[in-house]
């Protein structure tokens, strides 16, 4: 049922109704507490990030759910646990985009064998040496002959980072490898959230703690979501 037709207490917007509602549990379910941390160290950056740009289109993840939050607050020690489980899969932030990272360059790795067979890969590594060649010679050059001209070797800096750039993009070009997806820390920490809301329901679940159907939803729809957005990048790598 939608949010509009229930009040803040979770009893029904219209109808009949009593002060001693409560809602109905959930059916209890067999679910792995590690279900969410393991599907979450599996993740590519490309996965993570299409999880990220989902998260942040989904109205749902506009503001906490009251229901998520409220459970969270219930069951302190359960989400200390599931706060534990998931730093154990996932390692710190950095550890865990490192593990992605890892992740996409096995998924390229065909890839980039087929470039270093074709040619292509020998071809990039040539232009990135003459580019960085080109980079360090110039300002050396200034540096060896015209040292007390500082205008000219800020000139021939502000040049240098303008070449860097536009040959940096014509390289990436080039190679035509994916480039790497820009994850940013806060928004990672976002669905890293939802990963330890859905392991605590796991835990809450396995524990046999009665949970409403409503609160088992809003605490699982995040991880949901990742797996939905990470299937769908799925479909487009094969």
């Amino acid at each position: 049922m939608s949010n509009e037709y229930r009040l803040v207490d979770e009893t029904p917007r219209y109808g009949s109704r009593s002060e001693a509602y409560a809602p109905d549990p959930a059916t209890p379910a067999v679910v792995r507490v590690e279900e969410a941390a393991e599907g979450a160290a599996m993740l590519d950056l490309d996965e993570m990030a299409a999880a990220i740009d989902r998260r942040l289109t989904s109205s749902w993840a506009d503001k906490d759910t009251h229901l998520v939050t409220t459970m969270r607050a219930a069951h302190p020690e359960e989400l200390s646990a599931a706060r534990a489980l998931v730093k154990l899969h996932l390692g710190s932030q950095r550890q865990w985009r490192l593990k992605a990272e890892v992740v996409r360059n096995n998924r390229l790795a065909a890839t980039m064998r087929r470039r270093r067979s074709s040619g292509s890969a020998r071809e990039v590594f040539i232009l990135r040496a003459i580019l960085m060649a080109g980079l360090i010679a110039l300002p050396s050059y200034i540096v060896v002959t015209d040292r007390e001209d500082v205008l000219k070797l800020v000139l021939v800096g502000i040049a240098c980072i303008a070449v860097a750039m536009t040959g940096g993009h014509y390289i990436t070009i080039h190679a035509r490898v994916p480039v790497m997806p820009n994850i940013r820390g806060a928004w990672l920490a976002e669905i890293r959230d939802d990963i330890i809301d859905a392991t605590l329901v796991a835990i809450l679940q396995n524990n046999g703690t009665a949970l409403d159907a409503r609160t088992v939803t809003a605490g699982r729809r995040g991880w949901v979501s990742i797996q939905t957005a990470a299937q769908a990048m799925d479909a487009l790598h094969r």
